[in-house]
Order: C-alpha cells, then structure tokens, then sequence
C-alpha cells in the first residue's frame, strides 16, 4: 500500500511537465475524519487560511479540533501541480488532555468543485506524532470549503 501511494506520487510528479496551477488566497472552514493506530477513530473541524506564493505554491496555516488531539494548529505547503491536484507537507502542534507535541504531516489534495471564488477542497492526509514515548501515525481525510479573495481561473 505504501509502495503503491509513493509510486502514485511519483507519476504525478513526473506527468506534471506542464503546470497551471491555481494557489490562492482563501479561507476556509473544514470537516475531518481520522483514525490511529490506536484506534482512536475520531473527526473535528477546522479553519485554514491560503496564502498564495506563487501560482504553484501556497502556505496554509490552520487552527483545529480532531481527535485524537483535543487542538491541533499547524502550518503547511503546498504544491499544485495542476489546478485540481496537490501536495501538502508542513508541521503542527498539538494538546490534549494528557499529552503535547509537535509532529509532521503530509499528503495530497484534489480540488473537487471550484467556481470563481469559490473551492471544495478533499485531501488525504498522514500525520506522525509522538504520545509520550509511543509514535502514533494518523490517516485521515478532510474537506474543505473555501473562499477566494482572488478571482479564480
């Protein structure tokens, strides 16, 4: 399964000679579904701005509530490789009740519904934090609303 996202990634990496990407500056407000390895099965909401770069890459700051963190705030980066597919990677910090920390994230998004101001944002993220001594990886989704200050193509 590993082997086969990475092989995935890589193609998209590689298919994109071309690119006309469509970051943006947005907010947005999200809903999310994860699990742990812990089996903590758990969803949250989130609110995450985009502020656009260049027309490839964006940064995107976000404040949540999911389980399994109680809050959760990180920044990313993102990397469009066209105007529906993208990367993500970025770090975050998190609290709940027993435990603090930061930890790493990653994945890869498609832009579902855009209008002209307007997205419905899915992505498919992995997170990897530590609970005490014990390192918990995280796999999730989340979609995403959002609202564009720039025009979109």
């Amino acid at each position: 399964m590993r082997t086969t996202f990475i092989l995935l990634f890589a193609l998209l990496v590689c298919g994109a000679l071309k690119v006309h990407a469509q970051a943006k500056n947005a907010i947005g407000l999200g809903f999310a579904l994860n699990t742990s390895r812990e089996n903590s099965n758990g969803y949250g909401a989130l609110l995450q701005g985009e502020v656009k770069i260049t027309k490839a890459v964006s940064v995107t700051p976000y404040l949540a509530t999911e389980v399994p963190y109680s809050v959760q705030a990180g920044l990313s980066g993102r990397y469009y490789f066209n105007k529906t597919i993208y990367a993500l990677a970025g770090a975050f910090g998190y609290y709940d009740a027993d435990y603090s920390g930061f930890g790493g994230t990653g994945g890869i998004g498609f832009i579902l519904l855009s209008g002209h101001h307007q997205t419905l944002d899915l992505n498919f993220h992995g997170d990897y934090l530590k609970k005490g001594y014990r390192a918990t990886p995280v796999a999730g989704f989340r979609l995403i609303y959002s609202f564009s200050f720039t025009p979109l193509e």
